[in-house]
C-alpha cells in the first residue's frame, strides 16, 4: 500500500468517526415517546451500527499496514491483496453511507 493510500485512509477514518459520533448523538437526543420517535431512534441506531462496523474495518487496515497486527496472509502479495479487497470494502460501505445522509 503506498503512502498516499494510507493517509486517505487515515482522512477517511476520521470522517467516518465524526460521521459516527453525529448520527449516534442525534439517536440519543431522539425522544421515544412516540412511535415516529422510536423509528426515528431505531434507524439512527442501524446507521451507527454499520458506520461502527467500517470504521472498525478502516482500522484495522490501518493496523495491518503499521504491523500492530499480524498479517493474515503467508506471501506479501496475498497479504497486500487482502489489505485491497478490505480497503475497497470500507471505501463501499463509507461511500453508502455518505450517500444515505445526504
Amino acid at each position: 500500500m503506498r503512502d498516499d493510500q494510507v493517509e486517505k485512509i487515515q482522512k477517511l477514518a476520521e470522517d467516518v468517526a465524526d460521521d459516527f459520533i453525529l448520527t449516534t448523538c442525534a439517536a440519543i437526543n431522539t425522544d421515544i415517546h412516540t412511535k415516529q420517535g422510536r423509528g426515528d431512534k431505531g434507524f439512527l441506531y442501524s446507521i451507527a451500527q454499520k458506520q461502527a462496523g467500517v470504521l472498525a474495518t478502516i482500522e484495522r487496515v490501518i493496523a495491518l499496514k503499521n504491523g500492530k497486527l499480524p498479517p493474515i496472509s503467508a506471501t506479501p502479495a496475498t497479504q497486500e491483496k487482502y489489505e485491497q479487497q478490505l480497503i475497497a470494502k470500507a471505501e463501499a460501505e463509507a461511500e453508502k453511507l455518505k450517500q444515505r445522509l445526504s
